[in-house]
C-alpha cells in the first residue's frame, strides 16, 4: 500500500477520483470507448484502494501502534511488580 509516497493519502484519494471523473467525461464526449473503459476500470480500482486505505488501513495502523505501546507499558509494569 506504499506505492505513492510523494503525495498524502488524502491527496491521492482526490486525485484518483478526479481522474475517474475525467475518464467518465471522456467516455461521454468521445468515441474512444475501449481506452476510456480500461482507464475507468483502472481509476475505479485506484479510487477504491485509496478510499479503503484512507478510511480503514491508516486508522487501523495507528490503533495497532497505540495498542503495542500500551502492551509494552503493561509488560514493563508487570516485570517491575515481580522484581
Amino acid at each position: 500500500m506504499n506505492r505513492f509516497l510523494a503525495i498524502s493519502p488524502q491527496s491521492q484519494f482526490w486525485l484518483f477520483n478526479f481522474a475517474l471523473a475525467l475518464n467518465i467525461l471522456g467516455m461521454v464526449l468521445t468515441d474512444m470507448w475501449l481506452p476510456m473503459v480500461v482507464g475507468a476500470i483502472v481509476t475505479t480500482y485506484l479510487s477504491v484502494d485509496a478510499l479503503v486505505r484512507l478510511r480503514y488501513v491508516l486508522p487501523m495502523k495507528k490503533e495497532i501502534r497505540e495498542l503495542r505501546h500500551e502492551l509494552d507499558r503493561a509488560q514493563k509494569a508487570l516485570r517491575d511488580s515481580y522484581q
